[in-house]
């Protein structure tokens, strides 16, 4: 049986981008902050999921393909560079503004551009979805982890 190649690709893509977050990983030290829980930790999990999602994608692909997807039909359908451009931008202005304006907002911001690279338009309900998440994830790695994450402009805020 033929296994697609742009499944394959994508398949050896994922395991590829585990295998370098694993490696990536080891250079991090696994102990420290109040539970003993240190920045190594998280990508070596990650790493290790995204290997064994990686494996299974490779698996799917070559006992007949990603099911439900029709590798010839998705060729045909064009490319939507706004969409792309709205996800890009978001990745791009995250990097740029993380150490100003601090993970929250930073990640608010990146929220709500990805959000309209998948179409929505509901700006109000994307801001306070992407705060309201980015903040649970400043306060677990902050006060239950005890790891530091870019305070910005809530510095005195956030101490």
């Amino acid at each position: 049986m033929h296994a697609p190649g742009g499944q394959l690709a994508v398949a050896a893509g994922v395991v590829a981008i585990g295998a370098f977050v694993l490696g990536g990983s080891f250079y991090l030290p696994t102990g420290g902050g109040y539970a003993q829980v240190g920045p190594g930790v998280v990508p070596r999990i990650v790493g290790a999921l995204l290997i064994v999602a990686g494996i299974l994608l490779v698996r799917e692909a070559l006992t007949g393909g990603f099911r439900g997807v029709d590798e010839a039909a998705e060729t045909h359908l064009p490319m939507h560079w706004g969409y792309f451009a709205w996800a890009s931008g978001g990745i791009v202005a995250y990097g740029l503004v993380i150490e100003h304006l601090g993970f929250i907002l930073s990640s608010t911001i990146l929220f709500v551009m990805v959000a309209r690279a998948f179409q929505s338009r509901r700006w109000a309900l994307n801001v306070a979805t992407g705060f309201v998440l980015a903040a649970a994830i400043y306060a677990i790695f902050r006060y239950g982890l005890g790891l530091m994450l870019p305070a910005g402009i809530f510095r005195g805020l956030l101490a």
